[in-house]
């Protein structure tokens, strides 16, 4: 089987959904193709308006941009290759900025997982809900930006979602990667891959991705997708995620 670039798409709109019903302030909207979604965390990507289908009706988009904006966080607009450039220009003049892309990935192959899990002396766990804040602190410092909005997002009442599990490695008592998945029916999303800048190149990035993928898998998913930052993907590349489509990435200025 292989997964169409429509499925992992809708799969992560299904995501976000499920994500923000567990954060109080937040809001989502799913309909005509598309998701609007605020966190309330002053992030531009963890805000805004993401892509189900290629065809989107502008003026749907531009109504959700409008509602995103009236939050008064930063925000973006994701497009999937093929989006109407009527989109694009919607987003240039309202003075966004065009990031580089974002690749969706799909992994369907579990070959490499088990084995990618066993780094000599990295033990990895799973976190009850109440040591969110430990994922939140571990998170920020991979991605080297301040604490405060992971521990606004990762809450206890995220990691109590259906289907979320969040994770950390250890070595020695010391945490030194952080990782979430989320399985949702078929499918388990990855997010938050995180390791401190003293811990990369040792494989742990890449053995708690494994981790959540093969739990998820364990719960009945067949299949698992992430959207890939610049550094993680050749990681993920070697675990067996394919990339399915490169998404552009529109931002306003936080």
């Amino acid at each position: 089987m292989s997964i169409p670039a429509n499925t992992a798409a809708s799969a992560l709109a299904t995501t976000w959904v499920h994500f923000i019903a567990a954060i109080p302030d937040g809001w989502a909207r799913h309909e005509g193709g598309v998701v609007a979604g605020i966190t309330g965390v002053a992030i531009p990507t963890l805000n805004g308006v993401w892509p189900e289908k290629i065809e989107l009706d502008p003026v749907l988009v531009s109504e959700f941009l409008d509602q995103v904006a009236n939050s008064g966080v930063p925000y973006c607009l994701q497009l999937r290759p093929g989006a109407p450039e009527q989109l694009s220009t919607l987003a240039a003049d309202r003075g966004m900025i065009k990031e580089d892309q974002i690749p969706l990935m799909v992994l369907e192959d579990s070959g490499r997982l088990q084995a990618t899990q066993k780094v000599a002396g990295l033990v990895i766990r799973q976190l009850s809900p109440e040591e969110a804040v430990l994922h939140a602190t571990v998170a920020a410092q991979g991605f080297e930006v301040p604490e405060a909005p992971f521990i606004q997002l990762m809450t206890p009442s995220l990691l109590l979602r259906p289907g979320v599990r969040c994770y950390v490695g250890e070595v020695d008592g010391e945490v030194v990667t952080t990782g979430l998945g989320a399985t949702l029916g078929p499918f388990v999303g990855i997010f938050n891959i995180a390791t401190p800048p003293e811990h990369r190149g040792q494989g742990f990035g890449a053995a708690v991705t494994a981790r959540a993928v093969s739990d998820g898998f364990a719960d009945g998913a067949q299949w698992s997708y992430l959207q890939s930052s610049l550094a993680g993907y050749n990681i993920y590349t070697r675990l067996g995620f394919a990339t399915v489509e490169r998404w552009d990435c529109w931002v306003t200025e936080s």
